[in-house]
């Protein structure tokens, strides 16, 4: 599936203020952008999120655990929660760091933050358009495991 970006924003990690709103060329800049500016974030949103109950989506590279992570909110009920750590748990390659997820009562919606090293079919000459559609595909086929 081919994701229609409408908001891709460069952000400072330290005060995650924009940087710059990025146009369509920079989301076929390769992912390995982020290892380059290890201050930034890309933050992304896109009608089509909907869809997958996500609003927006930040990537990053993480220093410390030397993975891209992606950070988002899902829009499910608290009563799914083994369900998506068991999602998370077979469909995230095990490695420090490589995901988490925690509800939030106050938002309603699931904290997720997901090393996109290890998901299948990740690699870093990947573009930054390309990851957001593996992303989009990785919580698509978490909901349907889900059946929701």
């Amino acid at each position: 599936m081919i994701l229609n970006l409408e908001v891709v924003e460069r952000c400072s990690k330290e005060t995650e203020e924009t940087i710059a709103v990025a146009d369509v060329a920079f989301t076929n800049t390769p992912i390995g952008y982020l290892k380059e500016n290890q201050g930034e974030f890309i933050f992304a949103e896109c009608t089509q999120f909907q869809d997958i109950r996500v609003d927006v989506m930040a990537i990053e590279y993480d220093d410390a655990f030397r993975l891209y992570t992606a950070l988002f909110g899902l829009k499910i009920q608290k009563k799914h929660g083994d369900a998506i750590r068991s999602y998370l748990k077979e469909h995230v390659k095990s490695a420090l760091g490589s995901s988490s997820a925690s509800f939030s009562a106050q938002e309603g919606l699931w904290e997720l933050n997901v090393a996109v090293d290890c998901l299948e079919g990740f690699n870093d000459q990947l573009t930054i358009q390309q990851v957001y559609e593996l992303l989009y595909h990785f919580v698509a086929q978490l909901l349907e495991t889900i059946e929701l």
